[in-house]
């Protein structure tokens, strides 16, 4: 639960990085389905169905289907990275790989994605290496 802008996890010290990678995996939900209903909708593009995962290796992806998936850690990122990726898979609903018109078709959705590109390679290791509850504040009531 939320209060006053804190996270508040109540229960055994063992279940506090569960608890909180729920949260983090709640609000990226949040954040990347308003980033894919708004940019989906500029576009014109729309994905037919979406998931928040822990990716290890990629940002999101697209499949063959049209499903868009999300590392949850996008949420730790600036919003702006957050909308660089998501506007990035949807592009790939248009084009499916990497090749030329991909990435004209970027230019054109979104024309200064590569300064959030370059904040990822930059930090993408930081948000991998998160750990949820790695540095757990005590309550008064803790002992």
């Amino acid at each position: 639960e939320t209060h006053g802008g804190r996270v508040v996890v109540r229960g055994p010290d063992s279940g506090v990085e569960a608890a909180l990678e729920r949260w983090y995996r709640r609000e990226a939900r949040r954040h990347v389905e308003a980033a894919v209903e708004r940019e989906g909708q500029r576009l014109g593009l729309r994905p037919t169905a979406l998931t928040i995962r822990d990716q290890r290796t990629r940002w999101g992806s697209c499949s063959s289907r049209g499903t868009l998936s999300f590392s949850w850690r996008l949420v730790l990122a600036p919003p702006a990275v957050l909308d660089y990726v998501v506007v990035h898979e949807l592009c790939h609903l248009r084009e499916p790989n990497h090749a030329p018109a991909f990435w004209c078709l970027l230019d054109e959705a979104l024309p200064g994605w590569p300064a959030s590109a370059g904040w990822l390679r930059e930090h993408g290791r930081e948000l991998h290496a998160f750990v949820p509850g790695g540095a757990v504040a005590r309550g008064p009531l803790d002992r």
